[in-house]
């Protein structure tokens, strides 16, 4: 039996690996996940605003982090909305403000939101650090019409907004630069507004600083952080199915190399029985 398993065929392997990823994502088995006290931050810091407050949030993520970063997009803004928060959307990336769309539209009709009365789309504008510094006290000083070319000062919303301190909060999901540094820097550090980040895993090391300075009140980190924040939400979506996944695989490979490493070992031992009978 265990010579067969030597002798197998790695292409079973693959397909195991397969279907351990692709089972998950298609039948969530809805494994237990613990939120961590980054995570918890930044749902208590949306917990806590009153209703109607206003909140920014910055889709600075491109299609090759969509996986991380979009889904803690989607459970913040359930979260907000169920609150009745007010969300101005911003983007320093430009696939941000095409993400930021299709959230927006997506949650805002599950939940009955409208468009320039309960959000607002601003879209992208290049600079970076500059447009954060640019909007300082009027984001006029920036932008002057939404993503859908329609001029702020027409969209209800809008009237309540000027500068960053007109903000209860503000939300930067952020893939690397420009995006979290920044908000750090102008956002947190020079106007001193409440912020919550969402980053991808690599960029999270680089991040936990500014959450142990009290800089930013909460931090979710790649994968984990936003599946973690749908379990709070009571929201499971995207991000619990490929924590389900990834868990499974992990199980998997774990698996191959205990049984391969017993197959050495027997192999190993009949390799010596057969030594000693040919003395």
């Amino acid at each position: 039996m265990w010579r067969r398993l030597v002798d197998l065929d790695r292409r079973w392997i693959f397909l195991i690996v397969g279907l351990a990823v692709v089972v998950p994502l298609l039948c969530p088995l809805r494994l237990p996940i613990e939120p961590s006290a980054p995570t918890r931050g930044v749902y208590a810091a949306i917990e806590a605003l009153p209703p109607g407050a206003l909140v920014c949030m910055s889709f600075d993520y491109g299609p090759g982090t969509k996986v991380e970063c979009h889904p803690m997009a989607l459970a913040a803004l359930r979260h907000a909305f169920r609150k009745d928060l007010k969300v101005v959307a911003i983007a320093l990336w430009p696939e941000g403000a095409l993400f930021a769309r299709e959230a927006l539209r997506q949650v805002g009709a599950e939940m009955d939101r409208v468009e320039g009365v309960d959000y607002v789309n601003l879209g992208y504008k290049s600079g970076g650090e500059v447009v954060l510094r640019g909007i300082a006290d009027d984001f006029r000083n920036i932008y002057s019409t939404d993503l859908s070319g329609r001029r702020v000062d027409e969209l209800p919303l809008m009237n309540r907004v000027r500068g960053w301190k007109s903000f209860d909060l503000v939300c930067d999901w952020s893939m690397g630069n420009p995006g979290f540094l920044q908000y750090v820097r102008v956002v947190a550090t020079q106007y001193g507004r409440p912020l919550v980040a969402g980053v991808t895993a690599v960029t999270a090391p680089e991040a936990y600083p500014f959450l142990d300075s009290g800089q930013v009140q909460g931090l979710l980190s790649g994968l984990r952080g936003a599946a973690e924040y749908e379990v709070m939400v009571g929201h499971p979506g995207t991000a619990t199915r490929g924590m389900d996944a990834q868990s499974v695989v992990h199980f998997v490979i774990a698996g191959f190399i205990v049984v391969a490493n017993l197959l050495y070992f027997a192999e190993r031992r009949e390799h010596k029985r057969r030594q000693e009978r040919s003395r």
